[in-house]
């Protein structure tokens, strides 16, 4: 082995020192040598076979190894530990393979986390697929559709069969109807006329010179012609009082003779609905006619007399509310369209009624014009109603 130059081994930094110290220290501290006497070279073969040495050859390295001069102490450098591989190394000494500690632990962990994959892509798969997330009674009993699939075949039972029961069972669960008869007394209705135009448009102009002095206004479309009624009274009497306060202003206006014809209407009720309701079914058509005469006849005194007594009005309330509880019970049996306009004609004549009872306690002849204007536009819908229920398709005249 060569011989290399002494050196000394330096763990940490020292401080900065002078010259003389410096050279003090140098001489005071003995120098590192390492020991290079001969050392007799271990013969390849017997290394490769793994022979022992000769006795000569022991003793030589022996004496080697021992004789060599002290070097001083010095710290130790600390290693860190070598770290363990994860699933260990095969030796070169041919040892088969031994496993780390932690690898049944690691194994149990990715185990449980392909389970859970593997359930929740279950999950999410059924979900999409039956726009429904399973419970776990659904994932742990897969097989209750093929149950009852076995047990309809074991009773005999094909699909056919088993749908013509269904359908038995639906139509057993409608409800049974029966055939109502309503009659609807003959409306006499005298109409206020305030002009006849060729044009629509020459029409809605005079309807807006009207409407812009507070009067009531209803236009109607009859054989081309563009009709404009002011008014629309019970009596003839109460029509020509009405006429005459057009006819103070300057207005020109007719009366015109007109009528609801009467006739009879069936309507589909259920089996079960009580005999008190179909009473008041059957009662509707003659209710309606009787307010809207009192309404006609309260309106006529109020132009007439400039006012209406109490107790009349306590007598129309009572006829509207007897009306409108017999409204209600013959709406739950019609049908959307039918509903849509009888409830409207209750709508305008219960804002008739409403007017006519802040005019008894604040006279004032605009609101006897409100009432006008409803009472016009509840003759409209009760007349789209009538043919509504006579025929599929209503009738776009109100008159």
């Amino acid at each position: 082995m060569k011989k290399r130059p002494d050196y000394t081994i330096r763990i940490r930094p020292r401080e900065e020192l002078s010259r003389s110290e410096v050279k003090a220290s140098a001489a005071s501290r003995p120098k590192i040598k390492l020991n290079c006497s001969p050392v007799s070279v271990i013969p390849a073969k017997a290394e490769e076979q793994n022979e022992p040495l000769s006795p000569p050859v022991a003793a030589a390295v022996t004496e080697s190894m021992m004789n060599h001069k002290e070097i001083e102490e010095v710290e130790s450098i600390g290693f860190r530990a070598p770290i363990t591989p994860l699933f260990g190394h095969k030796k070169r000494s041919g040892r088969s393979f031994k496993p780390p500690r932690n690898f049944f632990q690691l194994s149990a962990v990715v185990g449980g986390a392909v389970s859970v994959g593997l359930l929740f892509g279950y999950v999410i798969l059924h979900t999409f697929t039956t726009g429904s997330t399973p419970t776990v009674e659904d994932m742990t009993k897969p097989s209750v559709a093929l149950t009852q699939k076995g047990e309809n075949r074991a009773a005999g039972r094909t699909s056919t069969e088993i749908g013509t029961q269904a359908s038995v069972q639906g139509q057993s669960a409608v409800p049974k109807r029966k055939s109502l008869t309503l009659t609807l007394p003959v409306m006499s209705l005298y109409m206020v006329q305030g002009g006849v135009f060729s044009t629509r448009a020459g029409a809605e102009q005079e309807a807006a010179a009207l409407r812009e002095k507070g009067w009531p206004v209803h236009m109607v479309e009859e054989a081309g012609k563009q009709m404009l009624f002011l008014g629309v009274s019970a009596l003839r009497d109460d029509a020509l009082a009405l006429a005459q306060v057009y006819r103070a202003d300057k207005q020109e206006v007719y009366i015109k003779e007109k009528s609801l014809p009467a006739g009879t209407i069936t309507v589909a009720v259920p089996e079960e609905l009580t005999s008190s309701t179909m009473e008041e079914i059957k009662r509707f058509g003659q209710t309606q006619a009787d307010l809207f005469q009192n309404v006609s006849l309260l309106t006529g005194e109020g132009f007439k007399t400039g006012k209406i007594e109490q107790a009349a009005i306590q007598k129309m309330m009572a006829k509207h509310r007897e009306l409108l509880q017999q409204g209600r019970s013959l709406t739950t049996v019609l049908a959307e369209q039918q509903k849509t306009l009888l409830q409207s004609a209750l709508n305008e004549m219960t804002t008739a009624v409403t007017t006519l009872q802040q005019f008894s306690s604040q006279p004032n002849r605009t609101y006897l014009w409100q009432a006008e204007e409803k009472i016009l536009r509840f003759i409209a819908f009760y007349k789209q109603w009538q043919e509504a229920m006579a025929t599929p398709a209503a009738s776009s005249s109100p008159f």
